[in-house]
């Protein structure tokens, strides 16, 4: 029987969305219904001051306080009632742009969020870049060699307290996951930078790479902390590859492929979920207990393995029950919506689920 290379629960279509919002999946607030018992927690990635303000706006036009991530999962365990008011903003991978732009939108409009930082990128810088408003900001830093928040930049948010850090694993990594062969990697091909599959062994360096494995093939890639075992190219292999591209897919169907054993797959799980929130303790001075999946993809594996890792919650989006966080929901399988339905929330000027669009993808 042929096994699809990427499951459907983690790829990323249109009809996964259909499927989520005839699921129930989706809050009854997207509809015009109101809050109710529930937390709604909107998920950001990189933003401009011109896509993320008029969000905030709302927000505090229409009196919404938000929480941080001890105060999202007092709510779980009841020790805190979810006011209608409530809502928890999340910004993933901590973009350079947390600090360049969100930070500063936060501190104008009194409101909080929450980071999910890859430590395995952060890099180390002297001193903290400019901001919005300031001289020699770069409004493309999300784009530039350092694209993440340093640990300086991080540290001074945690201080302030405008900004909570948690864990988005240590490398948010792909990894190879099937023995279809794609196509070579050439100089011209482009992906997301966090889709660059993990090829070599990163080791203390995930910040300073760039996708250099020119000629190396590509095959399908799913998340490190999916069940995948992972899928190496014998490097001999590779070299001939390199020297003849054009009998590449001969070489490879060769079947020259190294596969993890289920036992390398779980130590090399254990190692992102620990590393990661022992190095951000460590490095910020302050309680890492709560960590977001890459791509919201948790496997049987990680989810063995989270609560021994120290975590006390985790948003795992293609495997929560909800978007949106009540008392007593799995504390592992919490789940998110993305920013724009903030627009849905109950006040003034509401836009309910089929006026809503997303504006990087409509504009």
């Amino acid at each position: 029987m042929f096994k699809a290379p990427i499951p459907f629960r983690e790829s990323d279509t249109v009809w996964r969305e259909r499927v989520e919002v005839c699921s129930g999946k989706m809050p009854a607030f997207v509809f015009g219904a109101g809050v109710g018992n529930a937390v709604p927690v909107f998920r950001f990635s990189r933003m401009t001051r011109q896509l993320l303000e008029p969000y905030l706006v709302y927000l505090m036009e229409n009196g919404y306080q938000t929480l941080t991530a001890a105060e999202l999962e007092d709510v779980l365990c009841g020790r805190r009632k979810a006011d209608r008011h409530s809502v928890m903003l999340t910004f993933d991978h901590a973009w350079a742009s947390l600090w360049t732009v969100v930070a500063p939108l936060l501190r104008r409009y009194g409101l909080r969020a929450v980071t999910y930082a890859i430590p395995g990128r952060i890099p180390d810088l002297p001193a903290p870049r400019p901001v919005w408003g300031e001289k020699g900001h770069d409004p493309d830093v999300d784009r530039t060699k350092t694209p993440f928040c340093s640990w300086c930049e991080l540290k001074a948010l945690v201080e302030e307290g405008v900004v909570d850090v948690q864990s988005n694993s240590w490398s948010h990594g792909k990894i190879f996951a099937h023995e279809k062969f794609l196509k070579l990697i050439e100089p011209e091909t482009r992906l997301p930078l966090l889709s660059w599959p993990m090829i070599n062994d990163y080791g203390e360096s995930l910040h300073l790479l760039s996708p250099s494995n020119v000629f190396h093939p590509l095959l399908p890639a799913r998340s490190r902390l999916s069940d995948a075992l992972k899928h190496e190219v014998d490097p001999s292999v590779v070299a001939r590859m390199h020297d003849d591209p054009d009998a590449a897919p001969y070489l490879f169907r060769q079947h020259f492929l190294q596969i993890e054993t289920p036992e390398e797959r779980e130590e090399e799980i254990r190692y992102e979920l620990t590393r990661s929130r022992a190095e951000l303790s460590l490095r910020l001075g302050t309680p890492v207990h709560q960590l977001s999946f890459p791509w919201g993809v948790c496997g049987k594996v990680a989810a063995a393995r989270v609560e021994e890792a120290g975590y006390t919650s985790a948003f795992a989006e293609r495997v929560a029950g909800r978007f949106a966080v009540r008392e007593g929901q799995h504390p592992f399988r919490l789940g998110r919506i993305p920013y724009y339905y903030i627009r849905s929330l109950p006040g003034r000027s509401r836009k309910l689920y089929w006026r809503i669009r997303d504006p990087e993808t409509f504009s």
